[in-house]
């Protein structure tokens, strides 16, 4: 029976509504472009001032997003992570070049940047494939394989032999061009991202749109520095702010409702992993051309630690993919043999499971719980309160049955629960607590659902092994027990199919009809 819920839930445009998350992406969209603009050319605090509020504003709305998010949350918390490493080097920057506090170490200040890139990558990796069977692992270690190959190009092959000023540490130059080579290795992963179709067109646009950004003014910060390593280039401060604006823009309009992704060719899911392993062939490539064809020195002891890097990812991608071979094998039997609502067993997964094991393993009680009225309900309140009532019957019996019950969903309206070794007895006392619980019903909506069923019980013990057999039995406890309507508890009380009530456990019927109950 359906009756009115005392407590309606109120009507609000809550925080997935069309209209106000094109309102933020446009606010957050012109904030973002006012204090960029501001940071890179304006001079004095006022412009040091800017430069960090624009860091902050990225940061803190890609987290507040992350708090909304329904499905993509730990996505942009991680880019959000990255975004604040970067916000609090950007505020150390200031503090060391505008407010002339000269106790701030330069190397504090690199290392936040590129503490910014790990999570970035993991944040990146989860957009890419939002489904249960998702490669995030592997196409993080595909991003960093990535990022070891440009890294070698860039540092080995360019800053040690093209940089102006030798007088310069070796760790500074190693960090000047470690942000160009994490800009491209984040670019792949965005554009993964739209090739794979696992986002918004507009929301991966935004995403390559603010990698693309990023990784022009890093490089063009390296080529300044490759001239003059004190030089400043304002247009890569804008370009730079500018770029993670994108970012922050791109994670509001991911709260915009979607329809599911539409599952890209299998060419375009291994786009990166080839380029993976075209640009593994680059920086040896060339380092043996600069070792055979120009007078220049390599340096040992930088080569021998990228080729320990890179044999250390590729191991792990190695690992990493055994393991997700497995996880998916497991997940695929799982599929195959569950029911996707009920997280129960499915009828031949039920029946295989029941008949395995010792006769002692094989002996127990069955149950079959049957749903009343579900066409009824479905007629006056459609599929959704159809699934919820059975989801909800489902969730009851778990309850009630354990974790050393095995669990079934027989059929639409029909679920069906084995105890081992347990006697008559206790099948009774299961019975009545399962009526006992949907006796209360459920709220959907703005409505109070009651949950009509009626539990059959059959003992499948010693002489009765035949477990099918004994699930026939509990159906047709079921079916007799029809006739009395629903909270009744039918019991197949002894080994010939005499099915009696089970005192004490039937609930008091409304005086209409059950056809009746959801009109």
């Amino acid at each position: 029976m359906v009756e009115p819920s005392t407590q309606v839930a109120p009507q609000s445009a809550g925080i997935t509504d069309p209209s106000r998350i094109r309102s933020a992406a446009t606010l957050v969209a012109g904030l973002v472009l006012v204090l960029s603009v501001t940071g890179s050319f304006a001079t004095g605090a006022t412009g040091a001032i800017a430069y960090v509020v624009a860091l902050c504003v990225a940061a803190l709305v890609i987290l507040l997003v992350a708090m909304q998010h329904p499905r993509q949350a730990r996505a942009w918390r991680f880019v959000g992570g990255a975004v604040t490493f970067w916000a609090a080097a950007g505020f150390l920057l200031v503090l060391s070049g505008e407010a002339g506090i000269s106790g701030i170490p330069p190397l504090a200040i690199s290392v936040l940047y590129a503490l910014g890139y790990p999570p970035l990558l993991l944040g990146l990796a989860d957009l890419c494939d939002p489904q249960r069977l998702a490669r995030r692992f592997t196409t993080v270690v595909d991003g960093v394989l990535l990022f070891l190959g440009l890294y070698a190009v860039l540092w080995l092959t360019v800053v040690e032999q093209v940089t102006a000023d030798d007088s310069l540490s070796k760790v500074d130059r190693a960090f000047s061009a470690l942000y160009p080579a994490g800009d491209l290795a984040v670019l792949m992963l965005t554009i993964r991202i739209v090739t794979s179709r696992a986002a918004r067109r507009r929301v991966g646009v935004l995403l390559v749109t603010g990698a693309t950004l990023s990784a022009v003014a890093d490089v063009a910060l390296l080529i300044v520095y490759l001239s003059d390593p004190y030089g400043v280039a304002t247009i890569t401060d804008l370009l730079y702010l500018l770029g993670l604006g994108a970012f922050a823009v791109a994670a509001v309009w991911s709260l915009l409702p979607a329809p599911p992704p539409v599952p890209a060719p299998a060419s375009s899911s291994s786009r990166l992993a080839l380029t993976v392993a075209i640009s593994s062939f680059a920086a040896p490539s060339v380092l043996l051309a600069i070792a055979l064809f120009t007078d220049r020195q390599l340096s040992v002891t930088p080569i021998a630690v990228w080729l320990l890097l890179a044999a250390l990812a590729a191991v792990l991608r190695h690992v990493a993919s055994v393991k997700e071979l497995a996880g998916a094998h497991r997940h695929s039997a799982w599929l195959s043999s569950h029911d996707l609502a009920t997280d129960m067993l499915s009828r031949q997964a039920f029946l295989v499971e029941m008949s395995e094991g010792t006769l002692r393993d094989r002996s127990g009680t069955v149950l079959l719980i049957e749903a009343l009225s579900l066409r009824e309900l479905r007629d006056a309140r459609g599929y959704d309160a159809v699934d919820f009532a059975v989801e909800t019957i489902a969730a009851r019996v778990r309850t009630a049955a354990g974790d050393s019950a095995v669990m079934s969903r027989l059929a639409h309206d029909q679920l069906a629960v084995f105890m081992r070794a347990a006697d008559l007895h206790r099948g009774r006392q299961l019975a009545d607590a399962i009526q006992r619980s949907l006796a209360t019903g459920a709220t959907f909506g703005d409505v109070k659902l009651e949950l009509p069923a009626i539990v059959g019980v059959a003992q499948a013990d010693g002489g009765v092994i035949d477990v099918p057999a004994a699930v026939r039995r509990a159906g047709d406890a079921v079916r007799r027990g029809r006739v009395r309507g629903a909270g009744f508890v039918a019991v197949d009380a002894d080994l010939t199919g005499t099915v009696v009530a089970a005192p004490g456990v039937e609930r008091p019927q409304p005086p209409q009809p059950v056809t009746t109950a959801y009109g």
